[in-house]
């Protein structure tokens, strides 16, 4: 795959508005710590997908993308609420949301969208499962799973492969219900569904932003900046894979 490496010196960044300088800095970060928690949630879930194993394996590799699930939900509430104070409180956001591309302008406004709305799941997960812990939560849904199979604790014989999968049923089941008391299931199967999408209109209004400040600042297509270079990853989106459990590493 080819990709184009440009350079941002120091006098480039100085000849920016402080505003400009520091949510370009700080969108190109947001967009960083978006793209890897998603992508590590995805490649949890090929790994249920893709290869064989027992049952336990899956279910453990489900709830690894259950963990990344819950912290991306929580960087997108954070995300939305520094875009809000940081774009949209200066002026550089009505200056500079004119010139975003079109995908770029119809992300931004899904966001507003959105986060306009009161109690939005993004919020609720953030509130009370993302960053934060409530034993009052776990006092009150582990009855509706300490009957159902696999509600165990797994001691795999190191530390990264113990596994307490009780605890994540529990977690897991206080989200959900949360979200949607009248289905487990149907609840999963839309907050994986909203996170994502949510996680993909950011990224483009992020890429949109940040394109738009370098062309405005440097006065041309970022095609006509830096230098192309070739690379070669090892694996396709598809082909990567992040399993719970692992193989511990033998001392030579």
């Amino acid at each position: 795959m080819k990709i184009r490496r440009i350079s941002l010196s120091k006098d480039t960044l100085l000849k920016m508005e402080p505003a400009d300088r520091a949510f370009l800095l700080l969108a190109g970060h947001i967009q960083n710590e978006l793209n890897s928690v998603q992508k590590v949630f995805a490649f949890c879930l090929h790994n249920g997908r893709t290869k064989l194993g027992s049952p336990i394996e899956g279910l453990a590799n489900g709830m690894q993308a259950m963990i990344f699930a819950r912290m991306l939900a929580g960087k997108l509430w954070e995300a939305q609420q520094v875009v809000h104070k940081a774009f949209f409180n200066t002026p550089l956001g009505p200056r500079v949301k004119s010139k975003l591309q079109p995908v770029a302008q119809q992300s931004l406004k899904k966001i507003t969208k959105y986060f306009a709305k009161k109690g939005n799941t993004i919020q609720r997960v953030r509130q009370s499962f993302a960053f934060h812990y409530s034993p009052d939560q776990f006092g009150r849904n582990w009855e509706a799973v300490a009957d159902e199979p696999f509600f165990e604790l797994i001691a795999g014989g190191t530390v990264g492969n113990n596994l307490h999968l009780a605890s994540e049923m529990v977690a897991n089941a206080a989200l959900l219900n949360a979200l949607n008391p009248k289905g487990r299931e149907v609840a999963l199967g839309e907050f994986f569904n909203e996170i994502q999408s949510v996680a993909s209109d950011f990224t483009n209004f992020l890429e949109g932003t940040i394109i738009a400040i370098l062309e405005e600042h440097f006065g041309t297509d970022l095609s006509a900046l830096g230098r192309e270079e070739e690379i070669s990853p090892a694996l396709s989106h598809s082909e990567v894979a992040i399993p719970f459990f692992y193989k511990p590493d033998v001392s030579t």
